[in-house]
């Protein structure tokens, strides 16, 4: 339960399903992280003693197999292993998956570093994710992807986008921020892990031009990642590193994000981005690139946001000046009501509860 989008989605799921209808469990590969706290507390929590998912299917195994849960649901590394586990569990258990990123981008990312183990995870997705009776997918673009590329029967897809509890993010966006920059600046902010999806080496050099126009404009990077040095390293080298800050990862972004001007979305692939959508939860607009994702579903041009080209250094820095000057245009309220009617946990919840009674 460490702290990323798709463990925060299950944090939210577990602590607001109805208890007269569910009775909610928990198994982790290893019981450690963040959002451990953010539990309630009649949870039960079985630890797999596997932090890689590979080495988790014979304790998931016999874990269903003692349990005999009527639904499964898993979501990142766990969906393989909770997909082989369908064949040995007791006879009626339903195995729901729910896919972290569009699977393409996500393909294209591994190939990168392996070709070969890119075209092994091709053959898991079409083969091992065939057990699964339900396949979450995260958004249109995502469950369009699967469908076509990964050659899944359309009828165990289903798309549901995730949830914000509204009501957490009020109460911890109300608490006071260590102020990294002065209150007349023009703050930008992002939350992620400082990885390559993020593409944080292109939004930097975008920055850099920004500053040239907008020489009151800051930068924050809330999160931690294995890029974290080479990107200090940019900032340096780009003159630039006495306007960003690195303050590594919170608990709590929520009252960062509600003070910053503008949210930047620099990914160059998502599956559905949680913290755009808390971004826009707490009243603040988003600049996202128009990569493989669910941004088009979220962000609408001008009313809560702006859109950039995917890996576009120049597109980037000219959409974050044009969201710079039309800012103070937008109105907050107007976008957290539009957030809170798509994207409450109010909303969401209904339609999981669905399918795990199916």
């Amino acid at each position: 339960m460490i702290g990323g989008g798709a463990e925060n989605v299950f944090s939210h799921l577990l602590n607001h399903l109805n208890r007269d209808r569910f009775e909610p469990f928990l198994a982790l590969g290893a019981r450690k992280g963040v959002f451990l706290d953010k539990l309630v507390g009649d949870i039960k929590i079985f630890e797999l003693n596997a932090e890689h998912a590979r080495r988790a299917t014979p304790a998931l195994i016999k874990l269903v197999r003692e349990l005999k849960p009527q639904t499964v649901f898993a979501t990142l590394g766990m969906n393989f292993a909770a997909a082989l586990t369908k064949p040995f569990a007791p006879r009626g258990t339903r195995v729901v998956l729910r896919e972290g990123n569009s699977p393409t981008a996500f393909l294209a990312d591994v190939a990168r570093q392996s070709p070969l183990r890119a075209k092994f995870y091709r053959k898991i997705y079409r083969n091992v994710y065939r057990f699964a009776d339900a396949i979450i997918c995260q958004s249109d673009y995502m469950l369009n992807d699967i469908e076509q590329n990964m050659q899944l029967p359309p009828r165990k897809l289903k798309r549901i986008y995730n949830p914000v509890d509204f009501e957490q993010i009020d109460r911890l966006a109300a608490e006071p921020t260590e102020d990294f920059f002065n209150s007349d600046d023009v703050r930008l902010i992002t939350v992620g892990r400082l990885a390559f999806q993020k593409a944080y080496d292109t939004l930097l050099r975008a920055f850099a031009v920004v500053r040239e126009t907008n020489p009151a404009a800051t930068l924050t990077f809330m999160g931690e990642g294995e890029d974290r040095e080479s990107l200090e390293r940019l900032a340096q080298e780009l003159r630039i590193n006495q306007y960003v800050n690195f303050p590594g990862f919170h608990k709590n972004p929520y009252s960062y994000m509600k003070k910053a001007d503008i949210f930047v979305l620099s990914s160059r692939y998502e599956g559905f981005s949680n913290v755009m959508v808390e971004s826009l939860a707490c009243g603040t607009p988003v600049v996202a690139t128009d990569c493989p994702s669910a941004n088009r579903e979220v962000i609408t041009e001008g009313v809560n946001g702006w859109f950039a080209e995917n890996e576009n250094v120049a597109s980037l820095a000219d959409t974050i000046n044009r969201a710079i000057s039309e800012r103070k245009s937008l109105n907050d309220a107007a976008i957290r009501q539009n957030c809170r009617s798509r994207f409450a946990i109010e909303q969401i919840l209904p339609q999981y509860e669905e399918q795990f009674e199916k």
